[in-house]
């Protein structure tokens, strides 16, 4: 049966889906069972023909002969997630594509954690139906026209027309050449389309969302939404992009992003966890309306970078007198009470700035040798206290946190120890003052255990209101 199959399989179109092109096979496969021949085609009927992470790549590439890299690359929609997600994790979303096994891309690419699901549509625009039926002899799906919140055909200005999935049938597009309604699409969802068919095209992967949020912040600062400190207003953020978007607010997809968290999780979102991997979506649907396009978008990337070289050189230039004195004369190879004495700076202050700039210092006995100070170091790693590290190496608290001092990567691993020590107390002596039954609301709580509350609504929010009862509503509270 798959040697007949073969010669029933059709061309590949550009820009085509895959699902289109399986659709088309089957159709002209003469075959009377439709289970039968997606049993032979695709190694079983039960496989979800129209899903956005086709599982099926591996049998398309063995009966057609056409390499399952452009299969993946220019007849699917994955290429469009490249941008947004970490390089590990899209080889792995590879990785599972060829391998047939899709069952765990939604975990790599944050899908099931954003909840942003597949549409129940799949959409068509009229005018390129037609063109497609005057070039090719049959209307097809468009890989462009099945991007996540697109509503709107770029190369005809037209809003897309939808059809609902049928799981158990194949459909194509309306193959009649009669005139269909034809809708203006709106300039927003026009914007957004062009801005995700860039991405789609143009899949670098240097978009990491640390990076997105700071040009966000530069360019909200530019508009009067965010401080001089970058600190975004994500009260007017929300409102504005709400207004903005609302001529598309009808997409699945769209609107499922604007609910989340009860309409509280985005766009704070992608401030306040940028580390995380987010939705394309919720990145485009603040590049379009903060940019006219992609290109723009990094342009202005490119301005922000040279005014932060431009800062840093300023603020090297600002160094204090006294700092640039001990730091020449110990270029020259002077020592560190010659450059003390030099620069009216402690014997401390010069010796940090020459470990800080890789200076070599030629150290007197009554210094710490250097095997001493690797021990104390790996003390310090192992979160010692420095009163501890001091006492047992017989230094005073002073040297070694003279020490600390010239490792930063080391503070910073002993402060974010400290914090999680202390949320890991926080959260433990609330759940125990909950243990108490007449503590069942958040006020009541609060007051029996403000400290932890506290401590916890200000660096854990998302845990406390995890663990806390439900908010009762305002009519049911003591007013006393």
């Amino acid at each position: 049966m798959n040697k007949d199959l073969v010669q029933y399989c059709p061309a590949l179109f550009e820009d085509e889906t895959l699902y289109s092109w399986v659709s088309r096979w089957v159709i002209d496969t003469p075959k009377p069972y439709l289970g039968r021949i997606l049993t032979e085609l695709l190694g079983s009927r039960g496989k979800q023909v129209d899903s956005t992470f086709p599982s099926f790549i591996p049998e398309l590439e063995k009966l057609s002969g056409i390499n399952a890299h452009k299969l993946l690359n220019e007849h699917t929609v994955i290429p469009f997630f490249r941008s947004f997600v970490c390089e590990s994790n899209y080889h792995k979303v590879i990785s599972l594509i060829y391998s047939g096994d899709t069952k765990r891309i939604h975990k790599y690419l944050s899908i099931t954690a954003n909840r942003v699901n597949d549409t129940s549509e799949l959409l068509y625009c009229p005018k390129c139906s037609k063109c497609d039926i005057e070039n090719k002899g049959v209307a097809y799906w468009h890989v462009t026209h099945q991007l996540p919140g697109v509503s709107a055909c770029v190369k005809h200005g037209l809003k897309l027309i939808p059809y609902v999935k049928q799981r158990r049938s194949l459909r194509l597009p309306p193959q009649e050449l009669n005139s269909s309604v034809l809708t203006i699409a709106s300039p927003e969802s026009l914007k957004l389309a062009k801005v995700t068919e860039y991405l789609l095209a143009n899949s670098f992967h240097q978009l990491d969302g640390e990076r997105l949020a700071d040009i966000y912040r530069y360019k909200l600062l530019n508009i009067g939404l965010a401080s001089e400190s970058l600190s975004v207003n994500q009260t007017e953020l929300r409102t504005l992009l709400e207004d903005f978007w609302a001529p598309v607010m009808d997409d699945e997809a769209i609107a499922d992003i604007f609910e989340l968290g009860k309409s509280r999780t985005f766009p704070s979102s992608i401030f306040y966890h940028s580390e995380s991997q987010h939705h394309p979506l919720k990145h485009i649907l603040i590049i379009a309306m903060l940019f006219e396009s992609m290109e723009e978008l990094l342009m202005f990337e490119q301005s922000v970078f040279d005014y932060r070289t431009k800062l840093k050189t300023l603020t090297e230039q600002e160094l204090d007198d006294n700092e640039n004195v001990a730091l020449n004369t110990l270029r020259k190879g002077h020592s560190l009470r010659e450059a003390s004495r030099n620069s009216s700076l402690s014997v401390g202050k010069v010796k940090q700035i020459a470990v800080i700039n890789n200076i070599k210092i030629n150290r007197r006995e009554q210094c710490i040798f250097e095997d001493e100070r690797v021990l104390i170091l790996e003390k310090l790693k192992r979160h010692e206290k420095t009163k501890s590290v001091a006492i047992d190496m017989g230094f005073s608290v002073g040297a070694v946190e003279q020490i600390l001092s010239q490792n930063p990567d080391v503070v910073e691993a002993r402060l974010k120890r400290r914090y999680w020590m202390k949320r890991y107390i926080r959260r433990a002596k609330l759940l125990i003052a909950m243990r108490n039954e007449s503590l069942n609301t958040r006020h009541a709580i609060q007051k029996a255990a403000s400290v932890h509350y506290n401590w916890l609504f200000r660096f854990d929010k998302q845990w406390l209101y995890r663990h806390l009862p439900a908010k009762q509503p305002w009519n049911k509270r003591n007013k006393s």
